[in-house]
């Protein structure tokens, strides 16, 4: 693994991204948060680019979880330090998150709430136009007989409800065929 193969990720970032532990690879996502902070400041589009499609490709459909779970910390630092130009990147974001409600670890599962949880919380409405495919997901991941995994689902859904309701965009017409 060269340091140009995760560009514009340093090798040391990777390495921690890829760490067992929750505590390394939140160190990588302060690292990832500081640098998309400094590409946004110079509207460094390209950069953010790249990083997203890393964090959304090589990471979160790795074949190891520890590196899964590293990826949706990386994709959820990203968009916090986005803060409101997370609209302009909302599919890069979400796309490889809700790929992971799916996964057959807990842990990714949990992680992949937590990190669209926190897409969703700085985006809004922005996230709207992708609302079907969150709410099939959260549909399907709400009977998980994980417990933990239950909770983010239901903190995600209840914060979907106040964007919906507080949206004067929200496409309800269309909504409905979805919740029959």
């Amino acid at each position: 693994m060269s340091e140009k193969d995760y560009a514009p990720l340093s090798l040391a970032c990777v390495k921690t991204l890829h760490d067992k532990l929750y505590e390394k690879r939140k160190i990588a996502a302060l690292e990832i948060e500081k640098m998309v902070k400094e590409f946004a400041a110079v509207d460094n589009t390209v950069q953010i680019k790249k990083l997203l499609k890393v964090l959304g490709e090589d990471f979160a459909t790795s074949q190891n979880p520890h590196v899964r779970k590293g990826g949706l910390l990386g994709l959820a630092a990203t968009s916090i330090a986005l803060g409101k130009q997370t609209s302009q990147y909302t599919d890069e974001l979400i796309k490889p998150i809700l790929a992971c409600f799916q996964d057959a670890d807990l842990r990714v599962r949990y992680y992949a709430c937590e990190s669209l949880y926190n897409v969703v919380k700085v985006a809004r409405s922005a996230v709207l136009p992708h609302f079907s495919a969150i709410f099939n997901a959260l549909n399907k991941i709400s009977t998980d007989p994980e417990q933990s995994v239950k909770n983010a689902s239901e903190l995600l859904d209840r914060l979907l409800k106040d964007i919906v309701t507080e949206s004067t965009s929200f496409d309800l017409d269309g909504f409905m065929p979805l919740l029959r």
